[in-house]
């Protein structure tokens, strides 16, 4: 079936014009929360963002901190700007594996970062932009805890 493309859509050719009419649409008539959205950002302003980019580096410096205790078993590259990390696991060990257990056995979850395209050596990604400082301490110690026991047992 031969297709036309706009973007990384693929279609029947027959198709096109009303596809056309489609992408000329989306791209000049965002959807409505969308306008809300953006209407309540501009009001609210910088000032409503500064709190929280305070409050989410104080929770990340914890949990990038807790995460280098692991070297040489783990090490964290740098992920300036985000709201997780890619944790590497320097031992051999299979990602999906160390997670189950991490669950099981811990009570805290990662995701292999197998997921997200890693797929040599053992990556996991740890979010925490939805942690609070108060909180983090407990969920960073148990992955942490975890993360020992698992990988030098």
């Amino acid at each position: 079936m031969a297709g036309w493309r706009i973007g990384y859509m693929a279609y029947p050719e027959h198709l096109a014009a009303a596809m056309a009419k489609v992408q000329d649409t989306v791209l000049i008539c965002p959807p409505i929360i969308s306008q809300i959205t953006a209407a309540a950002a501009m009001e609210a302003g910088a000032a409503y963002c500064r709190q929280h980019v305070v409050a989410l580096a104080e929770v990340r410096n914890v949990v990038l901190a807790e995460l280098r205790s692991l070297e040489p078993l783990c090490s964290v590259p740098p992920a300036d700007g985000a709201f997780y990390c890619c944790l590497r696991v320097n031992v051999k060990a299979d990602p999906v594996r160390v997670a189950e257990r991490l669950i099981r056995e811990h009570k805290v979850a990662v995701i292999p970062a197998t997921a997200f395209g890693l797929t040599e050596g053992c990556y996991f990604r740890v979010a925490y932009g939805a942690l609070e400082k108060a909180t983090v301490a407990e969920g960073i110690g148990r992955l942490v805890n975890g993360l020992r026991q698992i990988l030098t047992s």
